[in-house]
């Protein structure tokens, strides 16, 4: 919603907890002591706490590793998802070439859970390719980049048009992340294709929510006046007009 210097404390306070009851019983909490460290680096890094968020995402990481190894049916999941946190984490520092191998451990590993369990992990698994896409792009690794965007909206697309509600906001970024790999790729025209779709598509959630929205809707939107410029394309006016009015 937003509201994420108040979501910041509730991360705060529940990751003290965590650590207050897992020194008691580690096997009961350190599970739920990762996780919570993974929730605090999101937030910290939301508000621009970096560095901080860097060192959660890091012990969250260690844990879940720690975890899967002794109970990896369990616990693989987690690290999956830790990995990818962390692979932001980094990014966001600019310490893109420490970020690419995370972001690679973890597309193989949602990989290898999904083709066990397709319905529960295909969403993960997209969310990763985004994850080693935006990598590979930021360090000129451009084609690969594209590739691994291309399968994740491929994905993101199979799960929206069976869950729209659900799914619709998870395309739009992976639409975003395409249209960012064409523009690398001076396919701009592409690139004003992908970044209209994902405007057609978020406009409604960001019209009933524009506080959650605002930022990636005005991320996709500056990407697409920037690409209409390079394509020598007029923005569309019409396409614009609900997302302005807002």
């Amino acid at each position: 919603l937003g509201r994420r210097e108040e979501a910041l404390a509730q991360a705060e306070e529940a990751a003290r907890l965590y650590r207050q009851l897992a020194q008691a019983r580690p096997d009961a909490f350190l599970p739920d002591v990762a996780g919570s460290l993974n929730n605090l680096a999101n937030g910290l890094s939301d508000l621009g706490g970096r560095e901080e968020a860097l060192a959660q995402a890091e012990e969250a990481v260690r844990i879940h590793r720690q975890l899967a190894q002794a109970r990896p049916k369990a616990f693989l999941p987690d690290l999956a998802m830790s990995l990818n946190n962390l692979a932001n984490m980094l990014s966001e520092l600019g310490r893109r070439e420490e970020a690419l191998p995370q972001a690679e451990e973890a597309v193989r590993l949602y990989r290898q859970l999904a083709q066990a369990r397709p319905e529960a992990f295909l969403p993960n698994l997209a969310t990763s390719l985004d994850n080693l896409a935006n990598g590979l792009r930021a360090l000129g690794r451009r084609e690969e980049a594209l590739a691994q965007a291309e399968e994740a909206v491929r994905l993101d697309r199979q799960l929206a048009q069976a869950r729209p509600d659900a799914f619709l906001p998870d395309l739009v970024r992976s639409l975003t992340v395409q249209g960012k790999c064409f523009t690398a790729l001076v396919r701009h025209s592409d690139a004003v294709r992908v970044f209209t779709e994902a405007i057609r598509l978020l406009t409604p959630p960001f019209t009933q929510l524009p506080d959650a929205f605002a930022p990636l809707t005005g991320t996709i939107v500056q990407d697409y006046h920037d690409a209409c410029q390079a394509a020598k394309q007029q923005p569309d006016t019409e396409l614009l007009a609900p997302v302005v009015e807002v």
